[in-house]
């Protein structure tokens, strides 16, 4: 449908922006030569085509930013791939690495939390997150037996928390 309406959609640019690449080395020298430098955001989420795409438009300069958290990759059932953020340092080893381990947001008790489950991840960027905030709440663990029973328990917690501080 999309060649026959003339159009592509996302994967399609991804897939023909490796193609023409790969078929047509003066092309991928001149957008070499246009970009000195490549930033992504959230580079977790990219896919293996993002990833071939950066590392053909780098291959010239390698001055390559990106910013990215191996323990926020949630983006898999669309494709990302957890590796290429893992796996950065070997792809463009001049890089350097910077770990942002505080979290200005979140109680102490949050991260405590998010830290014992992330330890759990057999590949990961090793870092310790850590907040100066209070303590905070105790957490709450609600078992749920699908994702509508997990949002009927939420709803049902806030309407009982408006309700014992009169909230409207």
């Amino acid at each position: 449908r999309c060649k026959q309406s003339n159009v592509m959609d996302f994967d399609d640019l991804l897939f023909n922006t490796n193609l023409l690449f790969t078929s047509f080395p003066d092309i991928l020298q001149q957008y070499q030569d246009l970009f000195s430098f490549i930033l992504i955001d959230e580079y977790q989420d990219t896919n293996y085509s993002q990833h071939l795409i950066v590392k053909a438009l780098a291959a010239k300069q390698q001055k390559v930013c990106a910013v990215g958290d191996d323990a926020q990759s949630i983006y898999s059932f669309r494709g990302a791939n957890i590796d290429n953020i893992l796996t950065f340092q070997q792809n463009f080893p001049n890089c350097k690495l910077f770990k942002l381990e505080q979290n200005y947001r979140s109680t102490k008790n949050i991260v405590e939390v998010a830290n014992s489950l992330i330890d759990k991840n057999y590949n990961q960027i090793k870092k310790t997150i850590f907040s100066e905030n209070e303590r905070g709440n105790l957490l709450e663990v609600i078992n749920s037996y699908s994702d509508y029973d997990e949002a009927s328990s939420i709803t049902n917690k806030i309407r009982q928390i408006c309700r014992t501080k009169d909230y409207n």
